[in-house]
């Protein structure tokens, strides 16, 4: 039985098929129309059409009618469904989103905390825009049944955002600090430059009730963006504008981490389950995940690493399959795999690097980890583009740029040379397994990047390139079971500097999608100021 699940609502449109209750493929619209979340405007979607759709479809071999069913948000467009529409399922956009951690998750039951800028339609006045929706809602999970906890709905505020959102709070001030749509990421890494300045002030734009509700209204909004407003004013004619823009993004942080702290003691005290499961895009937000793992009375933490509403689609089909279609879960003990994209055929690399002839050097060592690590540790900065892609916004090692943790210098390297980015940025640290809690103050495995751990102080000096100015990292864990091919060139560095660890960060240069099949990585090469680029068990060099 093949079930297609289609994500995203006006943007981060994705696709995957389950096949037998089994994730068989899944890739991101981004990947393929190459617009940084399939941001488009109205004529391009028309002509977008789902192209991860059709890729799922073909690198299968399945026609269309072979999918017993589509299945898909009830908030997302529908110039994205169109070409399916007769076999199309539209699900609440929450629920789809707490079937993705839920489903993916190790665990039979679970709570279930689901928390993104809005969610779906809860009624609709005859107008254009609904009177509700979804803000923050919360589920119980037990075997292969998913049940409603509690809601949080807003009316709309504006065209993007309703009241009584956490998301619609951090994006305000994402938005006030020059950020755009979908930068929240960049919020989360000033704030450490900040300090607690504005955070008695912000405890005036929005409140909880009683029952532990998030409460922002427009008297809240009102108040915080003529705060901002007037902060940001001042700096300017002062020459503080980093400072300031720095303590307001510390604020936010200061203030969405207590926030989503409460919601899941609140949470806990409701179901009491040991387990929690986190999905939508405010759980993209790793040093909040954190703060959840080490304080929230929950023993368990999963984090879906692809939150935010690309993995929509994922939810939807394994949704579909357990209770459309009635069948059974079974869980297993075995980490979710992100690395669900098409794997490529040898001839779509040998074109590719025929394409470039006479400009690329071809190496095939006989110990690629080894090769790759020496030059690492000599301070090259390695594209790393090996198997099949991995879904949501975190490059987990397969189209990953690599480089030396070593170097207090690599830090500035990369934001300004390859990524073309802010320079406070952090980069990621990705370490052995074995050797995680040596360095870091984290005993779980953190396989998706979704926690910020502190690294141990006599550690730092080691890795400065991936530690903030905090003296946190964001980690990702590597197993042999996780990502073998990371993992060997991990150990080999390891064995050959004695320190466990690499700087990853994604490979693609800034405001374009991560990159997706060789053409993209060759290109991008060529594009990128890396020294090498390391494919399918090949390391390509450029002829200067």
């Amino acid at each position: 039985m093949h079930i297609l699940g289609l994500g995203g609502t006006g943007h981060s449109f994705s696709a995957c098929i389950v096949t037998d209750g089994t994730i068989q493929i899944a890739v991101e619209e981004e990947r393929l129309n190459k617009v940084k979340h399939s941001l488009l405007d109205e004529n391009d979607r028309k002509l977008a059409r789902c192209k991860a759709g059709e890729y799922c479809l073909n690198e299968l071999g399945i026609p269309f009618n072979q999918i017993e069913l589509v299945v898909t948000s009830n908030i997302i467009n529908k110039l994205y469904y169109s070409r399916y529409a007769t076999k199309t399922i539209l699900m609440p956009h929450h629920l789809s989103h707490a079937s993705s951690t839920y489903y993916t998750s190790p665990y039979s039951e679970a709570a279930i905390l689901v928390v993104d800028g809005c969610g779906g339609i809860i009624g609709s006045s005859g107008f254009q825009k609904p009177l509700e929706v979804e803000t923050i809602s919360t589920f119980y999970g037990q075997d292969k049944y998913i049940t409603d906890v509690s809601k949080i709905t807003g009316s709309w505020m504006s065209s993007r955002f309703p009241y009584h959102s956490i998301g619609e709070f951090y994006f305000s001030v994402t938005a006030a600090l020059g950020f755009s749509f979908l930068e929240e990421g960049k919020t989360m890494g000033l704030a450490p430059y900040g300090t607690d300045e504005y955070v008695k002030t912000f405890e005036g734009f929005y409140s909880i009730s009683d029952d532990g509700q998030f409460i922002r209204n427009q008297d809240h909004v009102n108040r915080m963006d003529r705060f901002m407003t007037e902060q940001l004013h001042w700096a300017k004619l002062n020459d503080e504008l980093f400072k300031v823009k720095a303590n307001l993004a510390y604020a936010a942080q200061f203030h969405i981490e207590n926030v989503l702290i409460q919601a899941c003691n609140t949470l806990y005290k409701k179901t009491h389950s040991k387990n929690l499961c986190l999905a939508g895009g405010v759980f993209l937000n790793s040093s909040a995940n954190y703060r959840i793992l080490k304080e929230t009375p929950f023993e368990n933490v999963y984090v879906f690493p692809q939150s935010g509403d690309t993995g929509i689609a994922i939810g939807s089909a394994l949704y579909g399959y357990h209770i459309y279609k009635d069948k059974p879960l079974i869980k297993t003990n075995q980490p979710f795999s992100p690395y669900l994209g098409r794997n490529a055929a040898p001839y779509e690399l040998e074109q590719a690097i025929q394409e470039y002839e006479g400009k690329l050097k071809v190496e095939t060592p006989t110990n690629i980890y080894k090769e790759v690590a020496r030059h690492i540790a000599k301070g090259a900065i390695i594209g790393w583009s090996n198997g099949r892609s991995e879904v949501g916004p975190r490059a987990l090692g397969n189209r990953s740029i690599l480089a030396d943790p070593r170097s207090e210098k690599m830090k500035e390297i990369i934001n300004s040379r390859i990524k073309h980015r802010e320079w406070f940025r952090p980069f990621a640290p990705v370490v052995l397994a074995e050797r995680q809690q040596e360095y870091f103050a984290l005993a779980e495995p953190s396989y998706y990047m979704l926690f910020v751990a502190p690294i141990h102080e006599e550690k730092q000096k080691y890795i400065p390139a991936v530690t903030h100015v905090d003296g946190t990292g964001r980690v990702q864990t590597v197993s042999k079971e996780s990502n073998k091919e990371l993992y060997n060139l991990l150990q080999h560095f390891y064995e050959l500097t004695g320190v466990p660890v690499l700087l990853n960060t994604s490979f693609n240069d800034n405001g374009k999608p991560i990159v997706e099949t060789p053409h993209d990585s060759i290109k991008a090469f060529m594009e990128m100021d890396l020294d090498y680029l390391v494919i399918n068990n090949q390391i390509l060099s450029k002829i200067l």
